[in-house]
């Protein structure tokens, strides 16, 4: 090593007002439960674990680290009642969409590696159906998220998308941190989730409808459904790209005025023709479990393995033949893996599995608050008011746990009403559904959260905020009236 390379002297490269957040963030974390009293049912692990959360949250948002403060809310948790240090570190690293997001990132390596999604964007870039035409590009792009959210997970439709999204804007001449590839990263975590209630068999339909017939006896129809959570993703995608084009209007001319060879002849090596069908049959291999019954030979061992093993096979079989020209194994850890993205989600896992846990009393508070509100109003009134309240709850805490939580609220208050039960849960559920306003929200808000060079400061929060709204928007003008007109 050079005497150059060696620092001479230890200099501190934080300014006071970091100093400041942090110091706020630790005083938040530890200090909040001395100060806030603990109001039954909320018990004083509820109001611990509050404070750790808002700690985290001030200091993801305020002192723009993402690592330490995830970091300490492990440690925190870890020192209260509810878990142990280790079991904190456990169940935020070892969490399936942790692990999940982990090996996509080195399985996209693999690709990045051999040039596919740089082949995949200049092919998209040279399409004439979307060259030298911004929005149109941008609604291709859209409809290709809806279809990737269709055939597997919202993380690994993003983890997949992202990628495409941020060398296209590369190809055009973007730069990170740029309106456009901002809008569109954004676009596809929203248009995407509005569009994964479609299918019944995801994981949130699935749990949200087990709890309705467990209570009700009966069951939605599922035509009907399906007909209106795909209107009202149509209507998602128009609001969304009209709010690009008309009101944050991004310089797009880099698109409009493109100067990309069109005629070039594009071809893939040999190797990339085998790195492509690789990860073909790696995608039908994640996507046939969700598809097929487990009747089929090999479907239910696929379910058993699940998707982090087969990524997880996937990444260490490749890494294991040692392709001549390939990515070597250590490449893969070293490139292009968002450790902040994992510790974040890490750290929001964690605190998300606390924040609805029984002994915290926290839903049980929740729950005391909320129904004095929506007792007694109108059908309309009520959706309104239990919309905008799981919107919000969506957004600190898993969309799961809420979803469970508020199911049987809206079931005895809506049967008292006489209101249209099928209708109400669908609404519950699409409000649920969209949480991008901070990191805890879900894995792929987390996602735009801890991408601080494409989506800089707050943005990913003030961008989520009118997600949020449009998903609002279209719950209440869109799958209310619809339900109650073709839900009984």
């Amino acid at each position: 090593m050079s005497e150059k390379s060696i620092p001479t002297e230890v200099k501190f490269g934080i300014s006071p007002a970091y100093v400041i957040n942090s110091i706020i963030t630790l005083v938040i974390m530890i200090g909040f439960k001395y100060v806030v009293p603990a109001v039954d049912p909320l018990t004083p692990l509820g109001v611990e674990i509050l404070g750790i959360f808002i700690g985290t949250l001030y200091g993801w948002l305020i002192v723009g680290n993402v690592v330490w403060p995830s970091i300490a809310c492990l440690v925190l948790l870890g020192l209260t009642d509810y878990t142990t240090v280790t079991a904190s570190f456990a169940s935020g690293f070892g969490n399936n969409t942790v692990l999940l997001m982990l090996f996509f990132f080195l399985f996209t390596n693999i690709l990045n590696s051999a040039g596919i999604i740089e082949f995949v964007a200049e092919w998209i870039a040279t399409r004439k159906i979307a060259y030298g035409k911004p929005w149109m590009l941008s609604l291709l792009l859209m409809i290709a998220s809806i279809v990737c959210f269709f055939m597997v997970s919202a993380t690994a439709a993003c983890l997949v998308m992202i990628p495409l999204i941020q060398s296209l804007s590369k190809l055009y001449g973007f730069k990170a941190g740029d309106k456009w590839p901002m809008l569109m990263m954004t676009g596809l975590v929203y248009v995407g989730s509005t569009s994964y209630l479609v299918l019944p068999f995801k994981s949130l339909p699935l749990i949200v409808f087990g709890v309705y017939e467990a209570n009700t006896g009966a069951s939605i129809a599922l035509g009907p459904y399906m007909f209106i959570i795909a209107a009202s993703t149509i209507v998602a995608l128009i609001l969304f790209l009209a709010w690009c084009k008309f009101i944050v209007k991004p310089d797009v001319s880099c698109i409009a005025n493109c100067k990309i060879d069109t005629s070039k002849k594009m071809q893939l090596s040999s190797y990339q023709k085998f790195v492509l069908a690789y990860f073909v049959v790696v995608l039908l291999l994640l996507i046939i479990p969700n598809l097929l019954p487990t009747s089929i030979p090999g479907v239910q061992v696929l379910k058993d393995i699940g998707n982090v093993g087969i990524l997880a096979i996937a990444v260490v079989f490749f890494a294991a033949c040692s392709f001549k020209g390939g990515i070597s194994f250590n490449q893969l850890f070293a490139k292009n893996v968002s450790w902040n993205i994992i510790f974040l989600l890490a750290a929001a896992m964690s605190i998300s599995g606390a924040f609805t846990a029984e002994d915290s009393g926290i839903t049980a508070w929740i729950a005391n608050v909320v129904t004095p509100l929506v007792e007694g109003k109108s059908s309309f009134m009520f959706i309104v008011i239990i919309s905008i309240i799981c919107c919000i709850l969506t957004n600190v805490a898993n969309n799961q746990a809420v979803c469970v939580l508020f199911t049987p609220i809206v079931l005895s208050i809506g049967t008292a009403l006489g209101a249209n039960l099928p209708t109400l849960i669908s609404c519950m559920m699409a409000a649920c559904n969209v949480g991008m306003i901070t990191p805890p929200a879900s894995a792929t808000g987390a996602l735009l959260h801890g991408d601080k060079e494409w989506i800089p400061g707050k943005s990913a929060y003030t961008n989520g905020i009118v997600c949020s709204i449009f998903n609002l928007i279209t719950t209440i003008f869109i799958i209310y009236p619809l339900g109650t007109l073709l839900l009984s």
